[in-house]
């Protein structure tokens, strides 16, 4: 068990997605972590998840969150965000949304599910 807090373990998930880094996402999830993300089937698995991010920041190479707010229990937090950078051909990406995330007893994200303001990048 862990002394990780949802709002501690929020706060790492979007330090890791400022600093472009899939690897240190991918060790705050459980191996069994599902992520469902607005377009795409569930990605199941800590290491598909983290090759996911990897295709996003090739898709995104400019892409920056700013956390509004964090509302958390004991085992869940969900994440208040928007976020501003630009596509791989230079168009600009402006979005807001929510990640509800929950962890498992050892402290580790099992469950992330973002819901965006936005959706129309799904259709393209």
């Amino acid at each position: 068990m862990t002394d990780k807090s949802p709002a501690q373990a929020a706060a790492a998930l979007f330090r890791a997605m400022n600093a472009r880094d899939p690897a240190a996402f991918a060790a705050l999830l459980a191996e069994g972590a599902v992520f469902h993300f607005p377009g795409t089937a569930p990605v199941a698995g800590a290491a598909r998840i983290g090759k996911f991010l990897k295709i996003l920041f090739f898709k995104y190479p400019a892409l920056a969150f700013d956390v509004r707010r964090v509302i958390a229990d004991e085992r869940c937090a969900v994440i208040e965000w928007t976020n501003e950078g630009a596509s791989r051909d230079g168009a600009p990406y402006r979005n807001a949304g929510v990640t509800v995330i929950e962890l498992d007893e050892d402290g580790r994200v099992v469950y992330l599910s973002d819901t965006f303001k936005d959706t129309s990048f799904t259709i393209r």
